[in-house]
């Protein structure tokens, strides 16, 4: 145990080749920014006790607060996704800190991270009640869901029962299930199961549908007839790591597997399946026939997606060791999947991480090897840097130094570029190919509430400690 008075941010950057023990006594750092953001968030939470909702509405750039005005960045919206996955930070963070930290400061901190736990839960179980079952992007804060009208102003539209099953159900579902387990709420993890159960059927049944609304011209998201993303299943990855977690049900390990064999035999091209392609390059979407879809004669990928879900994959399949859930069958299945992933960690961040100046890029074209969005978001980073560390943990002692470099480029260039020590320790959310932060937002103009950066630091940290 740390005592949390000793937690510092210092700034620090690994060497060429790093090692182990390097990587060690600079996640330090790491801790830092888990346990500043979460501050942040809880005084804003308190701040505005008639809000109600995670609160990190915040400019990252400036660093002022969204005003009322500001009909998408404001407090008039709230994001189903940043609930959901707020939730989830919440309790992630909360756990770890009970295990690793010490002293009156963070048992100040725990209680007030308690009260948002059960509130934000009981919020998101209220709006599911009122929506059908469902939650929405964009949401008043009372909970009514909304499209953005041609008149700048917004449409309130219904969700019903057999409306489809969306992201901002996926990572709501998930972020009920970490505060059910968290709480010992027997009703709340058979709510959430279920809920999480639901998602996964609409998943496989193709009813499942994104509610994303676009927000960055550069990056449109409308749904294209014919065009099959992997999108939902591994964010799934996601949910089986937490059901196996938090339920200790063995029927979950196939649950989790089934999807992360889907994305590999459908998505990655192994073995040479497809020849015009490189070994282990990994596309976006799909065609109607399972093909490689072909955009404007291009075949997308975005890498920070795929180092993703690199790094779900590993902790799903490192959950299912440490619970001993998997029969002796699956055991070997996971070994032959762990086997795939540094080849395929180190072959994504040759083709989306750009050297000079020092991100992942948005989306690059596999047929002609060139960058198709060159904006490097904050949140592939610390997703490819959990990637690394748990592909160290699974590779070859050969294999080792190499995982490390990429966690080397990525730490680098996320502390360097990315975090901002005057606020919060938080990261600014997009750089362009010049380097220069830009305001362009990624997903929702929220800040991350810890879910991309502080969920994915406290998992390196479990790998390093």
């Amino acid at each position: 145990m740390k005592d949390v008075k000793d937690v510092r941010y210092r700034g620090s950057l690994l060497p060429e080749q790093p090692t182990i023990e390097q990587v060690r006594e600079a996640s330090g750092d790491y801790v830092a920014i888990a346990l500043e953001v979460m501050r942040a968030i809880v005084d804003r939470y308190e701040r505005n006790p008639d809000y109600g909702w995670i609160d990190t509405k915040i400019h990252l750039v400036s660093g002022r607060d969204f005003s009322e005005e500001e009909l998408i960045r404001g407090r008039r919206t709230v994001y189903g996704w940043i609930q959901g996955r707020g939730l989830e930070a919440l309790v992630g963070h909360a756990r770890w800190f009970r295990n690793h930290l010490q002293g009156p400061e963070i048992e100040n901190l725990l209680q007030q991270m308690d009260c948002m736990i059960r509130e934000i839960l009981g919020r998101i179980r209220s709006v599911r009640e009122h929506n059908c079952g469902h939650v929405f992007f964009y949401m008043t804060p009372e909970g009514e869901p909304f499209l953005l009208s041609r008149e700048d102003g917004i449409e309130i539209i219904r969700l019903e029962e057999d409306t489809p099953h969306n992201f901002s159900d996926l990572f709501c579902a998930k972020g009920m299930l970490a505060a059910g387990e968290y709480l010992e709420d027997t009703e709340t993890i058979q709510e959430a199961e279920s809920y999480c159960l639901a998602v996964d059927e609409a998943i496989w049944s193709g009813t499942f549908a994104s509610d994303q609304q676009s927000t960055d011209p550069q990056n449109p998201i409308q749904p294209v007839a014919g065009r099959l993303t992997h999108g939902p299943r591994m964010i799934q990855v996601g949910t089986a790591a937490l059901l196996c977690e938090c339920t200790r049900d063995s029927k979950y390990v196939e649950f989790g597997l089934r999807l992360v064999r889907h994305i590999l035999d459908r998505y990655v091209n192994l073995e040479g399946r497809w020849p015009n392609l490189q070994e282990y390059d990994f596309v976006e979407f799909l065609d109607g026939e399972n093909r490689p879809y072909r955009q404007h004669g291009e075949i997308v990928s975005d890498p920070g997606h795929a180092l993703e879900f690199v790094g779900l994959s590993l902790k799903f399949l490192s959950t299912v060791r440490e619970k001993g859930l998997a029969s002796e069958e699956q055991l070997r299945e996971i070994e032959t999947l762990e086997g795939i992933m540094p080849s395929l960690l180190r072959h994504l961040f040759g083709y989306g991480f750009q050297d000079g100046p020092g991100g992942i890029c948005k989306a690059f074209g596999l047929l002609r090897r060139t960058v198709l969005n060159a904006e490097m978001p904050w949140w592939s980073l610390p997703e490819t840097m959990r990637a690394a560390l748990y592909c160290w943990n699974v590779a070859d002692t050969a294999e080792k130094p190499a995982c490390l470099d990429v966690l080397r480029a990525c730490h680098n260039a996320f502390i360097r570029h990315y975090v901002r020590p005057e606020l919060h320790l938080m990261a600014v959310q997009t750089r362009n190919a010049r380097g220069e932060v830009v305001d362009s937002i990624p997903a929702t103009s929220d800040a991350d509430p810890g879910y991309h950066t502080g969920l994915c630091l406290l998992d390196c940290l479990d790998v390093v400690l």
